[in-house]
């Protein structure tokens, strides 16, 4: 919070807790600085946090997997829609004693059945695979 105080103008020193305006001038200030990458950095930043807190439980870990899931295929499916971009992802957990349920395959409408046509396998075969690789 620091880094963002020392944004504000000189005579805007802050004594004690930050109230909410501080809070949103700061921010304002943060987004001026950085207008075209802001949310890029703001992104990145929340993704560190939840890196950070990987050691948590299974169910937490399961969490974790189900949100970047969706947000891959989000991501993926937004491309295709948008800019006919096409693609596939495997996602597997890689602690063999703990993540044995934590596997995806994702392919956009032009990219379906690609491990069927070119590797001859299912998407649950290419999961083992893939989690015998990593």
């Amino acid at each position: 919070m620091d880094r963002e105080l020392a944004r504000l103008p000189k005579g805007d020193q802050v004594a004690g807790t930050p109230t909410a305006d501080i809070h949103k001038r700061c921010f304002s200030l943060f987004k001026e600085e950085y207008k075209d990458t802001y949310l890029t950095i703001l992104e990145t930043w929340k993704e560190v946090k939840e890196l950070e807190n990987m050691g948590g439980t299974v169910a937490q870990w399961q969490q974790l997997f189900d949100k970047t899931k969706r947000n891959l295929n989000h991501t993926f499916t937004a491309l295709s829609k948008a800019h006919g971009f096409e693609g596939t992802y495997l996602l597997a957990g890689h602690v063999v004693n703990q993540d044995g349920g934590l596997g995806h395959v994702f392919m956009t409408p032009s990219a379906e059945r690609f491990f069927a046509e070119c590797c001859c396998t299912s998407d649950d075969e290419i999961i083992g695979h893939f989690k015998a690789h990593v």
